[in-house]
């Protein structure tokens, strides 16, 4: 999305979809009858049959969600027990967003899962959908690492092309009160195998009815899917105004839990804050969290990193207590690392830094710099749960595909469903005497199942199927490296 579309970050986020380029910036023609990630308005997603979607079963994900490692190891005294992350990311275009990759390798290879808890497949827009479907190759990777994915509902402000009448579509109900969206929804998350949807009403014209309606149907799909999540963005409150408040309070708690609601009171699994918030606004928010019987993680505070990445002025002492967050961090367009890096190897370079803090160890976060990576706020949560740990290393993406040494095509491609299962902590290394490793530069090859060559950590080179680690080993010194 261009910045110049924005005028208060998220509720804008969508409204300029040709903007809206995912993968580094770079959108390919694709060879014919290439298929596509599912988008759909309100009223056409009610003609949806996946029987007779062309499409459909290219969309399809049959990698269940892994179960992660109960007990975190703590690496970073520094990070948060209980604390983590959603990140919104825009692979691509909504109606241009390949099912199955594409011919390109300057392609956002998320690889640091293991600090992310949700995903939103960020899209909609008001010239191609409102309602997006995560495709198959980011429901494959995250599922492997235990990370949920969920589909994305936008609904623009009015002056980017927004219509009431979608909302007044979206809320429609038949005569027994059910909601006929809602089942489409439903079925679409069970058939493509993703874990729920992400909802965003900013467009203007509601009222309390609206409001009403939209608390029903966020009831309504827990009582149809109970274990489907729904995370709802603070934009409409309770007078079906949008009025964003940077907070939990009584003008939009109706969408995250009240005792009025079915069951328990809980209404949306989590809440996303939108960006306005401040220091005393989070405290609130946290009394109001308790008050309801929520725990201040089921809340995401927003950061919107798309412009500037790990450049961005963040007021961390607001974010924290003591240095612990006060709540969960939902990262806004974090895939800013490809699309402001000049080649692959710039976009590992940012993405590390990103993640994992200027020194490249999630146990050393110690810096000058105000950004000192996501590893210093939450801990990292790993789906390797047996040994031994096998690995081809594959990120999902290069430029030659290789299967047990034997070269099946040359060319740039890009599909996460190939993406290995990473080590959980591959920058971190200990050594009582001087670590084994030094910075050196390979070649970017490309790769692919059972060979992978281009990528160089810190600590462990990848290079074929190995990790190589190179240096001299004292007599007598502890060395551990740690792959999960």
């Amino acid at each position: 999305m261009s910045r110049r579309c924005r005028r208060s970050r998220l509720l804008t986020g969508l409204a300029c979809a040709a903007a809206v380029t995912g993968g580094g910036g770079v959108v390919r023609a694709q060879a014919p009858g290439q298929p596509y990630a599912s988008y759909w308005y309100p009223s056409t997603i009610l003609n949806w049959n996946p029987a007779t979607d062309p499409d459909a079963a290219f969309n399809r994900s049959n990698v269940p969600l892994a179960t992660r490692i109960s007990t975190i190891q703590q690496v970073n005294p520094n990070a948060t027990t209980g604390a983590g992350i959603t990140s919104l990311v825009a692979y691509a275009p909504t109606s241009n967003n390949p099912s199955q990759g594409s011919a390109v390798m300057k392609y956002y290879a998320n690889n640091y899962w293991q600090y992310q808890d949700t995903q939103v497949f960020w899209g909609g827009s008001a010239g191609e959908g409102t309602i997006l479907a995560p495709n198959p190759t980011v429901i494959d990777a995250a599922h492997r690492n235990g990370v949920r994915v969920l589909g994305n509902v936008f609904f623009p402000p009015t002056q980017y092309g927004g219509q009431i009448s979608w909302v007044n579509d979206f809320l429609q109900q038949r005569g027994d009160g059910s909601f006929p969206v809602a089942d489409k929804m439903i079925q679409a998350a069970q058939f493509y195998g993703f874990d729920g949807w992400f909802l965003n009403q900013e467009t203007a014209g509601g009222n309390a009815t609206t409001a009403t309606k939209m608390q029903s149907f966020i009831n309504y799909v827990h009582a149809k899917a109970p274990t489907m999540h729904v995370q709802w963005y603070d934009a409409m409150d309770k007078n079906g105004a949008v009025n964003w408040q940077g907070a939990l309070n009584s003008n939009n708690s109706m969408f995250f839990d009240t005792t009025a609601a079915a069951n328990t009171g809980k209404v949306a699994d989590s809440m996303m804050l939108d960006f306005r918030w401040y220091g005393a606004k989070l405290d609130s928010s946290l009394t109001t969290a308790a008050s309801l019987g929520r725990s201040p993680f089921d809340l995401q505070t927003g950061v919107d990193v798309e412009a500037n990445g790990y450049n961005t002025s963040v007021d961390w002492s607001g974010l924290t207590t003591n240095n612990k967050l006060k709540t969960n961090l939902a990262l806004y367009r974090p895939e800013w690392t490809n699309n402001s890096a000049s080649s692959v190897a710039d976009f590992y370079a940012r993405d590390n830094k990103f993640w994992a803090g200027p020194n490249a160890d999630p146990s050393n976060t110690t810096t000058a710099d105000a950004w000192k990576g996501i590893a210093n706020y939450v801990n990292a949560k790993s789906a390797i749960r047996s040994a031994p740990f096998v690995t081809n290393f594959n990120t999902g993406q290069g430029n030659r595909y290789v299967i047990n040494g034997q070269q099946l095509a040359t060319g740039e491609w890009n599909n996460l469903s190939v993406q290995d299962v990473l080590p959980t902590y591959r920058w971190l290394m200990t050594s009582t005497g001087t670590k084994l490793l030094k910075i050196r530069n390979i070649e970017l090859t490309g790769a692919a199942a059972g060979d992978f060559g281009h990528k160089a950590f810190l600590l462990v080179v990848w290079v074929g199927a190995s990790a190589l680690a190179h240096g001299v080993l004292q007599i007598a010194r502890a060395f551990e490296l740690r792959p999960g």
